[in-house]
Formats: C-alpha cells, structure tokens, sequence
C-alpha cells in the first residue's frame, strides 16, 4: 500500500535575469547558479543574489551543464555550437570568460544540453523539422542529430542518427545509457559502452497533426528522465490539440519500462490531475520518491507539478507567472530552482526593456497526507 504523501514549498527569492532564461545549473555547495540565457551564460551568487554575464554565444544559449567538480561549464546554444569554459580561476576582472574549446557540434540549434551522473560527458540534440513528402513527415537528417562529448577535454565520443527534430536528451544512472526523444513521439536508448542502439519505440500521444491554421506535425516529447534505479524512462510534453496556435493539449507525462523486447507503458498523468499547456522540462528528487514537471500553462491550475514515482499521483503543484524551461534540486534536495521567462512588457521612458528572466528558488519538504 502506498502512503498518500503531500509536498511543501515555501518560496525563497526570484532573481531576475536581463533576457529569458533556458536553462540552468547549480553548484554541489549551493553558491552558484549558471544560466544559459537568450544573451548569453549567466552566473548567480545565491548569497548576494547578484547577476554576472560570463560570455555570450553568436545566438541564444540553450543549455548549460557543470562538470570537474564545478570548476568547467559547458554551454550550447542555436548557433550549433558547445563551449566549454574554465571556472577554476574565474574573476570580475577576468569578464569575459572566453571557452577554452568551442565544438561545431550541429548545423542547426541545440535543442538541449545533458550532463551525465558523473559529468563526465555531456550529450546534445538538434535537428530541424522540414517536410520529407506530401504528408509533411520529417525529412531525414544529414547529419548526426544526437552527439556525446567528453566535459573536460570536449572530445567528441558518440554520434547517432535520429529522426529530427531531436528535443529531449538524459542519461540514465549508471551512465551507461543515453535516451533522446523526437517531435514525432519516437524514443531511442543506446548503449555508450558500444554505442549501439538498444532500443526505439514511438508513443504517439505527445504528437498532433494541426488541422486548424497550420497543417504540420506539433509537439512531440520535450523532456526526458530515468528513474533512480534505471529502469523506468518518462517522457513529457503536451498531449494532443487540432489547433498549432491554441497550445491547449493536456499537460502529460508517460513512464515506460523500457528495457524490454517491446517497451510498455506503465503509467500516466491522471487526467483529473492535469490542466493544458507545453511541459518542457523533468527533474528527480535526489530521494528518487518523486519528481517534477514544470513548463507553460494554458489551462488548470498548475503548470509545475510533483508527482510521486510510486503511484504516480499529484503530490503537490505550483501556479507561476513564468513559463518554466529548466527545473534543479540543490544537492541536498531541500532547495528547489525554477529558471524561466516571462512577459517580457514594454520599455520605460528611457528606452530600457525590462528584464523578464527568472530564477525562483523554493524549500521543499515532503510530509504524510493528513488522515
């Protein structure tokens, strides 16, 4: 029997960043946070909560990912592009941070950064969506569109074809494992030990064809997490909708056993648990009891969630004024980070655009549900 738990979160602070955030990092001690901004790499000292540019991409940066005990960051961005930096001897004077190696990774953007268990190495995922026939299938990629790089030196290790637009990327547990999922809901696991492909299936839930306005493929999966012990993958994004514009599908997450001839399907958001709207990120709790999924609300009541790992219900849920993107747990699992954007307004008299990313820090602690 599995007992009915309920989650507490008690907000910290927000820290705004000048443009929206895409994501972010945190230091194992909790001091720092790096974010991957629409300007460029971004670090926060949570003591101060003062906000420093380190360096910018030639286009927006998508992911960020520490490595080497916090001392390399890793960025990438839609310029297709990996930049690792040294943050051993970083200093105001030193500004910019200029990356030690710069990586061609992709001809189109990152679409996300992964780092695995260890840091070690660091995965991308790119692809553009062009229409492969009559029916506005995607087209084939020519080139690779899922590559793993070494953190410390930014060797390339691994290339792997997969249908693009390629959106989602994690490791799982053991580093062993590396999983990406698509626009068109299909879900790949290779071995990194062979890097061979282990596995492909395709969950068609995350995908709508658009009849309304706009006749092309929308959505597909757009984030990814093994559970703690590796046997379970999620996948999350947004459920079906007719109309491209509306971003009213339902806000979905899907658990499978994935290391199986045929993958199943375990479970699923509860339908009286989710509201609408693009889920673009999953995060688990160092415990491995429950998780998070956070990203844009359309409809409901909620657009982050926590869910329990053993059941899959709602333990918990937030109602922010940002569209979350990226989603973090200190090393202690009590703290709890949001990074995002939000209506960007209209400049003052003097011509200066308000800053619209966000950074929202949390306590979390988790309870029994009152009997």
């Amino acid at each position: 029997m599995v007992t009915p738990m309920k989650l507490d979160t008690k907000k910290i602070d927000r820290i705004e960043v000048p443009t929206g955030v895409l994501d972010l990092d945190v230091t194992a001690d909790s001091r720092w946070v790096y974010v991957a901004a629409l300007d460029g790499v971004y670090r926060i000292d949570c003591e101060s909560t003062s906000v420093q540019l380190l360096d910018k991409h030639p286009s927006y940066v998508s992911g960020v990912a520490l490595a080497d005990e916090d001392q390399r960051l890793v960025s990438a961005g839609y310029d297709g592009c990996l930049q690792f930096r040294d943050l051993s001897n970083l200093q105001s004077d030193s500004l910019p941070l200029e990356p030690v190696r710069t990586e061609n990774a992709h001809s189109f953007w990152s679409w996300k950064l992964a780092a695995s268990p260890d840091r070690k190495r660091v995965a991308s995922v790119s692809g553009q969506y062009l229409a492969g026939g009559e029916r506005y299938e995607p087209l084939a990629a020519t080139e690779p569109t899922v590559k793993v790089y070494d953190s410390l030196t930014g060797e390339p290790l691994h290339a792997f074809e997969f249908l693009p637009s390629v959106q989602a990327v994690a490791f799982d547990p053991s580093g062993r494992f590396l999983a990406a999922g698509n626009l068109m809901g299909d879900i790949a696991v290779w071995d990194l030990t062979t890097g061979k492909l282990v596995t492909q299936w395709r969950t068609p839930d995350f995908t709508s064809w658009g009849i309304i306005k706009s006749h092309c493929y929308i959505g597909g999966i757009h984030a990814l997490m093994f559970s703690a012990d590796g046997k379970s993958l999620y996948a999350a994004g947004m459920g079906e909708m007719r109309d491209p514009m509306a971003g009213n599908g339902r806000q979905l997450w899907q658990q499978f056993d994935w290391n199986l001839p045929e993958a199943k399907k375990i479970r699923e958001t509860e339908r009286k648990q989710a509201g609408e709207g693009l889920m673009e990120t999953l995060v688990l709790h160092p415990s491995g009891d429950w998780f998070v999924m956070a990203g844009r609300l359309r409809g409901g009541d909620w657009n982050v969630g926590f869910f329990s790992v053993a059941d899959g219900s709602r333990i918990g849920f937030l109602k922010t004024d940002v569209r979350v993107t990226s989603a973090r747990f200190g090393a202690d699992g009590k703290t709890f980070y949001l990074g995002g954007l939000k209506n960007q307004g209209k400049p003052n008299d003097k011509g200066e655009w308000p800053k619209f990313g966000i950074v929202d820090r949390y306590q979390v602690s988790l309870g029994e549900m009152p009997s």
